[in-house]
């Protein structure tokens, strides 16, 4: 049975910081290595943003996931090997086999509790916690961390061995933790609501850490151009690309939605980074109403007769956007394709097939999914996601700067990279180990 210490003593073997995904996971994982493992969290209960994912049901798991499906501003390279530290084969049967949450497959690729009650699994990781020896302290807040000597243990030969260097963590009201290996987990600064408030940023910059700035991701974007919040509700596949200095950067087709304040919809939300992050003054993001499966626009006016343009761009697109397309291209409702000379046509062609969304912000970290930006890649080693800059520190999920796109593939990242720095953290204390 893995050892407990009380608060006051002695060290933990590993301190896992925040209990969401990636940090069940590391203290899971860091449990069953043999470590004594005390998770803290700041909030009464755990898994507070897997309750609410996927429209409250949990979006556990993609179907089929590749390294391009994820961003960061560091090292491809390390991002391929954290994340083919566990395949996603392999963190499916995790769920279904080891914590006994069978997952289904829906239409779009994403993979859902089968009861979709993402109750079950908080309930399962939990279980799994405790079976693993595991503390959970609700409720505790980590106001500092510091760096810090702790006293010699008995070697194995009977003997006292060296002093190691180790972490003190302060919480708030004064409760004070010592642990040799601490794992960093506390996510970024998307849905505050869940406690997400990107304290961790602070903790592993007061350790040595820089900080890539962090900027909403997977978020609704805002326009004050009033035309398009006329449009709100209406739906349809588009292509959406980022363009920067006159080069297309970044292109994803999907779901489209006009919302009140702005767009929204899957592919809206993969695309904001280009205009949330460090570049969004820079990006202009582009549509191509209908997708590609779009007829080939300029060809369908050439030969559109005489009839209506709206009724005629109705044919492929929501009669509520040909209408609004046409008036911004400063044609009468009623003119015809044959009315149109090449100016006005190719006009109305340029904002069928590449029509500039006026960006005015986003929705903000009170909508977004996840955060962008965090601890560069570089500061961490993708094996063991240790840090390199605080010896015995390994930080998991959020707080790196990596995001995925929308579908799952964020709880992915968060299932991984908990489990890499869980394990490793134990194997970091193995040494001493029941010495």
């Amino acid at each position: 049975m893995n050892r407990r210490p009380a608060a006051d003593d002695g060290p933990w073997d590993v301190v896992v910081v925040g209990a969401g995904a990636a940090g069940l996971m590391a203290a899971l994982f860091a449990g069953r290595a043999g470590a004594s493992v005390l998770l803290l969290e700041t909030r009464p209960r755990p898994g507070a943003k897997i309750r609410v994912s996927g429209g409250g049901r949990c979006n556990v798991l993609p179907s089929a996931a590749a390294p391009a499906d994820f961003h960061t501003s560091g090292s491809t390279a390390s991002l391929r090997k954290i994340l083919s530290s566990w395949s996603l084969a392999q963190v499916r049967e995790f769920f279904a086999g080891d914590l006994g949450v069978p997952l289904k497959r829906e239409a779009d690729g994403k993979l859902f509790p089968r009861d979709d009650d993402p109750r079950r699994v908080v309930r399962g990781l939990l279980d799994a916690c405790r079976a693993a020896g595991v503390s959970l302290w609700g409720e505790r807040r980590v106001a500092r961390v510091a760096l810090r000597e702790l006293p010699p243990r008995a070697g194995r030969g009977g003997g006292r061995d060296a002093p190691e260097r180790g972490f003190a963590l302060m919480a708030a009201g004064g409760a004070t933790v010592a642990c040799r290996r601490l794992v960093l987990a506390t996510g970024g600064l998307s849905l505050p609501q869940t406690g997400s408030d990107g304290h961790g940023y602070a903790l592993a910059r007061s350790l040595g850490h820089s900080l890539m700035t962090p900027y909403p991701a997977l978020v609704p974007l805002l326009s004050t151009d009033r035309r398009w919040a006329e449009l709100a509700g209406v739906s349809l596949t588009a292509t959406v690309s980022a363009a920067r200095g006159g080069k297309v950067v970044a292109r994803r087709q999907g779901s489209f939605l006009f919302t009140h304040r702005g767009f929204s919809g899957p592919v809206v939300l993969d695309m904001s980074r280009h205009a949330t992050g460090p570049e969004g003054e820079a990006t202009r993001l582009l549509a191509r109403w209908g997708g590609a499966a779009a007829p080939a626009w300029d060809p369908l006016l050439r030969r559109g007769g005489a009839r209506p343009l709206v009724a005629l761009l109705s044919e492929h697109l929501p009669r509520r956007l040909a209408g609004r397309l046409v008036a911004a291209a400063g044609l009468d409702a009623r003119a015809r394709p044959a009315d149109l000379d090449r100016a006005r046509r190719l006009a109305l062609v340029a904002l069928l097939e590449a029509c500039e969304l006026p960006i005015a912000g986003s929705e903000g970290y009170g909508k977004a999914e996840v955060t962008g930006g965090g601890i560069p890649l570089a500061e961490i080693e993708p094996r063991t996601l240790a840090s390199r800059v605080a010896p015995g520190l390994h930080l998991a999920g959020e707080m790196l700067d990596v995001t995925g796109r929308i579908g799952g593939f964020n709880f992915l990242w968060a299932w991984v990279t908990g489990r890499l720095a869980g394990e490793a953290a134990a194997h970091g204390a193995a040494p001493r180990l029941g010495g």
